[in-house]
C-alpha cells in the first residue's frame, strides 16, 4: 500500500512540475507579448501625433502598470489553468472579461497619474495595447485549437489518416456536446472520430460544430448511421431524461453499435477526465418513467431528527431505507435483521461513510417477540420501516408455512410490540404481487397488509403500507440473473415471450417511501406510480445489447413457461379499489373495502395454529380462504 503512495507520488511530481514549467512559459510569453503591444501601440499612435504633455515622464511608468495589470488579470479570471486546447466559450468569456477589466483598472490608473503626477495618458493608447494584447496572447492560446481543427479537416478529406478511430455519431449539439467534438478531433488516442452530429432542435440541424454538421434529430439516426457507416455513438447531452434516452437507444439498437454516455461537463478542463469515464447505459436508465423529485418537506416529517427502525435492514430494500435514512438527517437509526453477511458488509459500508453512534446494528428475527421487546424498549423509535421478509416466489411455495411464520405473524409482532411501547409510525414494505396473489409469497403479504388495515384504524400508532412492482437489482431480482447467464454465454432463460413486470429503481422506491410515511394515518395502502410495464423478453434483448451482443444470434433467449405461482402480468390494486391523489404525484392512496376484524382475526388464529404445527397443505389452504384467488384457482 506504501508503495502505491509512493509510486503515486512520483507520478504527480512530474506532472505538477510540467504544469507549472507549462504556466511559467505562458507568463513570459504574456510579458513579451504585452511589451510589445505597447510598444507597437504607442510607435503607431505618436507616428504624427504629438504626445501628451508630461507624458514621456510617465512613461515607464505606464507601460508597466500595463504589461502587470494585464498579467494580474489573467490569474484572476483563471486564463492559465484552462486546457486552451479544448477552448470552448467559457475560456473565451473569461479571456475577453480580463481585458475588459485591464481596460477599467487601467483607466483608474491614468486618472490617478493625472491627479498625482500630472501625468497625461490618452484612453486610444490604452484600447490600442489591448488590442494589441489580445490578439497576441489570443493568437498564442488558441493556436492549438487552429491546428488542430485544419488536422481535423485534413481527418475529412483522407479517412486513412485516422486508423484505429470509430466513426462516431455524437448526439446532442449543446455545450457538453461540442466540447466532446472538440476533444474528439483534438485527440485521436482517446478513439473516437466525429462524422455527424444528432440533436432534435430545429435551430441547430444544418448548422456546424467544428466542421461537423448536425444532420436531424432522432428519428433520422438510422440514414445518419448507414450514410456515415458509424462504428460508434456517444451521448453528449447535459441532462437527460430517461424518456429521451430510452427514444435514443430504440433508435439505435437495431444496429448493435456501441453506445456510450458522455458525463456532464460545465468546463472544457473537465474534459480529459470525462472522456476517459465515458460509460455504458445502465438498464435502470431504460426502465420506467422519469424519476419524481424529492419533497423535502415530506422527508423531514419522515425522518429528520427522529429516532428511525428499519427491519430487514441489511436486504435490498432495506438497506437503501438505511442510507437515505442516515442521509436525510435521522436523530439515531436502528438495523434489525437476521442476515448475518448482510449486517457485516452494511456496517463496513456504513463505518467509512457515518460517525458510528448515528446508528446500531442489532442481530435478531421479527419471529422473536421478546428480542423486538428488547430493543424497541432500548431505543423507542419514533417511526418503524418493516421491509422483513420472505420474498422469493419458488421457495415459498415449497415453504408455505416458513412464509406465513415470517411475513404475517412476524409482521404482526412487529406491530403488536410498535404499538404497546408508543412508537409513532409504523410503514409495510409490501409488493404488487398481493393484488390478486397467485403464490403463496403474494398471499402472505396481501394478509400483511390486511394486518395495517384492521389495526390501523383502531390503534394510536399511525399504519400504512406501500405497495410498489418490482425493484431493479434488489435480491431475486431477473436482473443479475440475465446478466449471469450472458457471461456464461447464454442462454438466457425467461417463463413466457409476453410476461410483463413493472420496474423501479431502488433509490426512487425508497424515496417514494420515505415520503410515503409523512402522511401514513390509519392503514392506508399507498401505491406508487411504477410507469408502465415492461416486457421480459425486451428487457432481456436490451442486457444482451448492453453487453455488446446481438440477441438470439450472439445468445439464446429461450422460454421454458410459467413456474408455479408466477403471473403474465402483476397489478397493482384490485378492481375493486378506487385509486386517489396525495400530496405527492408519484404515489397514490387505494381506497379499501372494509374487512370484518372479527371475522379476520379469527381466521388467522386458525391460520397461525396451522402454519406452526408445519400444516403445508392446511396452511395453503387457508391461505387462500383468506385472500381468495381467480388465478390461484385456474392454475
Amino acid at each position: 500500500m506504501e508503495k502505491k503512495r509512493k509510486d503515486k507520488h512520483k507520478q504527480q511530481k512530474p506532472s505538477q512540475a510540467r504544469r507549472w514549467r507549462s504556466i511559467i512559459i505562458t507568463v513570459l510569453f504574456d510579458v513579451l507579448f504585452a511589451c510589445l503591444a505597447f510598444y507597437l501601440a504607442r510607435t503607431i499612435l505618436f507616428f504624427k501625433l504629438d504626445k501628451p504633455a508630461g507624458y514621456e515622464s510617465g512613461e515607464i511608468a505606464v507601460a508597466a502598470a500595463a504589461v502587470v495589470t494585464t498579467i494580474v488579470m489573467f490569474v484572476i479570471f483563471d486564463c492559465y489553468n484552462a486546457l486552451w486546447r479544448y477552448a470552448g466559450r467559457v475560456e473565451f468569456f473569461k479571456f475577453l472579461m480580463s481585458y475588459i477589466a485591464d481596460f477599467f483598472v487601467l483607466f483608474v490608473f491614468k486618472i490617478i497619474l493625472k491627479m498625482v503626477v500630472n501625468t497625461e495618458v490618452w484612453v486610444p493608447l490604452i484600447l490600442m495595447y489591448l488590442l494589441f494584447s489580445a490578439i497576441f496572447s489570443g493568437a498564442m492560446r488558441f493556436f492549438y485549437a487552429i491546428a488542430h481543427y485544419f488536422k481535423h479537416v485534413r481527418y475529412m478529406v483522407d479517412d486513412r489518416s485516422m486508423p484505429g478511430m470509430k466513426r462516431t455519431i455524437v448526439i446532442g449539439a449543446g455545450y457538453t456536446g461540442s466540447l466532446a467534438i472538440n476533444r474528439f478531433i483534438n485527440n485521436p488516442s482517446d478513439g473516437y472520430y466525429p462524422v455527424a452530429v444528432v440533436d432534435d432542435d430545429p435551430d441547430k440541424q444544418g448548422r456546424r460544430i467544428y466542421g461537423i454538421e448536425v444532420e436531424g434529430g432522432v428519428d433520422k439516426i438510422p440514414e445518419i448511421v448507414e450514410r456515415h457507416k458509424a462504428q460508434a455513438i456517444v451521448i453528449a447531452i447535459m441532462s437527460i431524461t430517461k424518456s429521451q434516452l430510452r427514444h435514443i437507444y430504440d433508435a439505435c439498437a437495431p444496429f448493435n453499435l456501441p453506445i456510450k454516455i458522455m458525463p456532464p461537463v460545465t468546463n472544457a478542463n473537465e474534459m480529459t477526465n470525462n472522456v476517459k469515464s465515458l460509460r455504458d447505459i445502465k438498464i435502470e436508465e431504460l426502465l420506467g418513467r422519469d424519476e419524481f423529485k424529492v419533497k423535502q418537506e415530506l422527508i423531514d416529517v419522515s425522518v429528520k431528527d427522529k429516532v428511525v427502525m428499519v427491519t430487514g435492514g441489511a436486504g435490498s430494500i432495506g438497506s437503501e431505507l438505511c442510507r437515505q435514512v442516515l442521509n436525510f438527517g435521522c436523530k439515531h437509526l436502528v438495523i434489525f435483521d437476521q442476515h448475518e453477511n448482510g449486517m457485516f458488509f452494511l456496517n463496513q459500508e456504513f463505518v467509512k461513510k457515518y460517525d458510528t453512534s448515528r446508528y446500531t446494528l442489532v442481530m435478531g428475527t421479527v419471529r422473536e417477540r421478546d428480542k423486538l421487546i428488547e430493543i424497541i424498549g432500548e431505543f423507542k423509535p419514533d417511526i418503524i420501516f418493516h421491509a422483513a421478509a420472505y420474498k422469493h416466489v419458488p421457495m415459498m411455495e415449497i415453504s408455505a408455512t416458513e412464509a406465513i411464520k415470517n411475513n404475517v405473524f412476524g409482521t404482526l409482532n412487529v406491530i403488536e410490540v410498535a404499538e404497546s411501547m408508543g412508537v409513532q409510525k409504523f410503514v409495510l414494505i409490501s409488493t404488487d404481487k398481493a393484488v390478486n396473489p397467485s403464490n403463496i409469497m403474494g398471499a402472505s403479504k396481501r394478509i400483511a397488509e390486511m394486518l395495517i388495515e384492521t389495526r390501523g384504524k383502531t390503534g394510536k400508532m399511525k399504519m400504512a403500507a406501500v405497495r410498489f412492482g418490482n425493484v431493479l437489482g434488489s435480491n431475486g431480482s431477473v436482473i443479475p440473473v440475465f446478466l449471469s447467464q450472458i457471461k456464461e454465454g447464454g442462454p438466457i432463460t425467461l417463463t413466457d415471450r409476453y410476461i410483463k413486470r413493472y420496474f423501479m429503481s431502488i433509490p426512487e422506491a425508497v424515496r417514494l417511501v420515505l415520503q410515503t410515511g409523512a402522511f401514513a394515518e390509519n392503514g392506508e395502502i399507498f401505491v406508487l406510480d411504477m410507469g408502465e410495464p415492461v416486457y421480459i423478453y425486451d428487457l432481456a434483448c436490451d442486457l444482451i445489447r448492453l453487453n455488446g451482443l446481438i440477441p438470439e444470434q450472439d445468445i439464446e433467449i429461450k422460454v421454458t413457461g410459467l413456474r408455479p405461482g408466477e403471473k403474465m402480468f402483476e397489478e397493482l390494486r384490485y378492481d375493486t379499489e378506487a385509486v386517489d391523489t396525495t400530496q405527492h404525484e408519484g404515489v397514490f392512496v387505494n381506497r379499501l373495502e372494509s374487512i370484518d376484524r372479527a371475522e379476520f382475526d379469527k381466521k388467522l388464529a386458525r391460520l397461525r395454529s396451522l402454519a406452526f404445527e408445519e400444516d403445508v397443505e392446511g396452511t395453503t389452504d387457508m391461505i387462500f380462504t383468506i385472500v381468495p384467488s381467480e388465478y390461484r384457482k385456474k392454475n
